[in-house]
Order: C-alpha cells, then structure tokens, then sequence
C-alpha cells in the first residue's frame, strides 16, 4: 500500500528542532506493515536545510516551496501559529503557502499514484487532501492537532462550510485529544455528529517507550519543562510559580529545554526573578541528551495554557516523555492531560494560567515521602506504556489503512 503524507511541521533530521512525532509515526507504522510505502510532502524550512527529495531507510521525503524569495518562506517548521504570533505580516504568506502545497501534493500525488493521503493537521493539509483527493480519486484521512480547525470560526460562512465539506469527505479522522475532537465537532450540530461518528476516533501521538532507560526513580527537588518555547506551553507561568517554590526549598532547581520564539522573553523573565540563578535555559534537545536530562530530574512540568486567540495543545508528546521516564508530572487540564491522567495517581491536573496552583501542586508533589512519589512513578511508567509507538501505529494502522 502506498500513503502520502502531508504535513506542515516535519524534521529534515535527527538533530533538526523540529518537533518529530510525524515522523516517529512514520517510521512506527512502516515497522508495524513493511509492505507500506510511504512518501512524505511538507514544505521547504531554511532553518532546517530541506533538500527537494531525499530518501529515508522509512520514507522518501519531499519538499516544496511556497514562496520567493525563499526567505519569506516563514511559516512552516516550526508550527505556522508561532510564525503568525510573531509576525502578522506573515498572515500575507498564507494564500501561498496554501497555493504551493495545493500544487506540489497535486504533482506528488500524480506521479507517487498512492493509495491513500494522509494529512496531518486540518489547515491546510486537510483541505488540500480533500481538493487533490476528489480530482485524482484517491481517499484522504486526517489527523487534527490542538487548535488547527479553530481558525476557520473566524471565516463567517465560509470556514464553517470548509470545515463540515472536508470532514464528509475524509475516509478517517483522528484527533490526539478529546479537545481536539470536540474543536472539530463544534461545527456540526447533534444529528450530523451522529452520522460521522464511525469515521471519527480519538488516538494521540506515541511515545519511543524503548528509547526511555529512566524508568528508575529519581528523588530531588529538580524540575524540568521540555517543549517549544511559544505561548501555549505556558512557561511564563512556570517561572513564576517556580520563584515561590525556590522561596521555600532552596535545594529546588529548574531547567527549561526547548527553543522557540519566546525564549528571549522568558529568559529575560527568569533573569528578573529573586532565584534566576536556579533557572537554566539549556536549548533544544533530543536523543541521549534529552534521556539523561530526564533521568535527572524528578518532577516534570507541563502548564500548558489556551491562548487568548485560542491556540492550544493537543496533548503534548512530552507530557508522554516525561510519563515514560517515571517522572512526576504536574500538568494543566487544557494541555489535554486530563485524558489520560488519573490526578494524584500516575500525576497532578491543575488549572491554566494559575501560577499559584501550579506552585502549590508542584511543592505538595516535591514533598510527598519516598512511597508515595515511588507509586506515581510507577503508575507513570504503566500510563505511559499504553501510548508506546508499538501499541498506538498498530490503532492507527488497523483504523486508517486496514480497510482501504
């Protein structure tokens, strides 16, 4: 079976900090069915030094650009509501970054002929999949992330009637939250949501269980965040709930690792902070290095919020990591946590944008006796197994591609 997918946000390598879980999701589902192909279409990254073709022992990936000159090709890698965050001008470039994966997946798919394309992310990937999908006669699913249907509510008409045409249309339709699935149902009423349910399913993004060694429990007082440095991961709070906790335990540290367009501003915001010397900004990760930085902490912070122009999480494949490590994790309902976490359990919910929530729920976490943070450990690993790459391409093989 050949699949094409197509995707906004993909890495060019192992080392490239681009967030990887499409990829990982490739590679998993090849390993689950050798028999399927895979090509994989995203758009050009000058940062990530993209090459029009090149061929993975997985996948082959292609790459297209959107727009000249190519330095104005600023929208996709590292997640097109960031690039638009940090500058609205970049709104002009949409129509053609549209346009340019219209054509490319057009030409891709007619010369690739797949059996089925498979778009991550609603905006646009899921709407071109509908269009190119109806002229060459090739079935589409989707999968949606966080908020990527939401922008089309501030489209009168128009947007709500995009969304419900490429929703009938698609074969299958994913979403890695209940959030997220909920963000897309908002647009049909009760009798259609009826008639879509046996397309729609709720399976988030794995996590690489086997790369994980730090399933042993770690017991200081260190607390890392690991994710994109960009409004909804919520660090902003984070650093200032971390500052009261530094008040009362002087043995507490906290490292943040992840780049993004926020790192400059958080770092002047740590560097204003009474404790600025217990907060260390060490970049972006990945691999032995992102492993050993796990096994090094004990607790894991994810407080991830809802932006006032409602750009959100999906669930945050680093909540996942930092479960598959046995780490005590705090997270935010809205991260999309609360699906999968049982509170006081395997981790801690609390509410967004509430640094003295998160300071309580992390002090009370930190000082809990050795039993009971060696049980939330252990039922952090036993959560974390159910969403191993393994287990979760194997839902979404027998889901997407079993029938076609």
């Amino acid at each position: 079976m050949k699949i094409l997918v197509v995707a906004s946000t993909f890495p060019a390598s192992d080392g490239d900090p681009v967030p990887a879980f499409v990829k990982d999701q490739v590679i998993a589902l090849r390993e689950h069915d050798a028999s399927l192909v895979f090509d994989v279409l995203a758009p050009h990254d000058n940062r990530s030094g993209t090459k029009t073709k090149t061929i993975h022992p997985h996948y082959t990936e292609h790459r297209f650009h959107y727009m000249w000159p190519r330095k104005w090709e600023k929208l996709a890698g590292r997640g097109i509501m960031p690039a638009l965050k940090q500058n609205p001008l970049n709104y002009a470039i949409v129509p053609f970054l549209f346009t340019g994966e219209f054509l490319a997946l057009l030409s891709t798919a007619s010369s690739t002929k797949p059996d089925i394309i498979y778009a991550h992310w609603f905006t646009p990937q899921a709407v071109n999949a509908r269009i190119v999908g109806a002229l060459l006669n090739i079935p589409f699913v989707l999968t949606t992330h966080a908020s990527d249907v939401s922008v089309w509510k501030k489209i009168p008409l128009f947007g709500k009637l995009v969304v419900q045409d490429t929703a009938r249309k698609a074969h299958k339709i994913t979403a890695v939250s209940t959030r997220s699935m909920n963000k897309l149902l908002d647009f049909f009423d009760e009798a259609e949501i009826d008639t879509l349910n046996h397309k729609l399913q709720i399976i988030p993004m794995g996590v690489p269980i086997p790369e994980v060694k730090s399933t042993h429990f770690t017991d200081n007082k260190h607390v890392l965040f690991i994710g994109r440095l960009a409004e909804k991961k919520g660090v902003a709070y984070l650093l200032e709930a971390f500052d009261k906790l530094a008040e009362k335990h002087p043995d507490t540290l906290l490292t943040i690792a992840g780049d993004g367009p926020l790192r400059d501003n958080l770092e002047a915001q740590s560097k204003n902070l009474k404790h600025a010397n217990r907060v260390k900004f060490v970049g972006y990760v990945s691999g032995i290095e992102k492993q050993k930085l796990i096994e090094s902490h004990t607790l894991y912070a994810v407080p991830s919020i809802i932006t006032d122009d409602g750009d959100a999480e999906g669930l945050p494949v680093s909540l996942l990591e930092g479960l598959a490590g046995g780490k005590l994790c705090i997270a935010t309902h809205e991260s999309g946590a609360d699906d999968i976490l049982k509170d006081g359990k395997d981790g801690v919910l609390v509410e967004q944008k509430n640094a003295d929530a998160l300071y309580v729920a992390i002090a009370e976490t930190l000082e809990l006796n050795s039993s009971k943070k060696r049980a939330m450990s252990s039922m952090a690993t036993q959560t974390a197994k159910q969403f191993a790459w393994k287990t979760i391409a194997e839902k979404y093989y027998n889901f997407f591609f079993e029938e076609i």
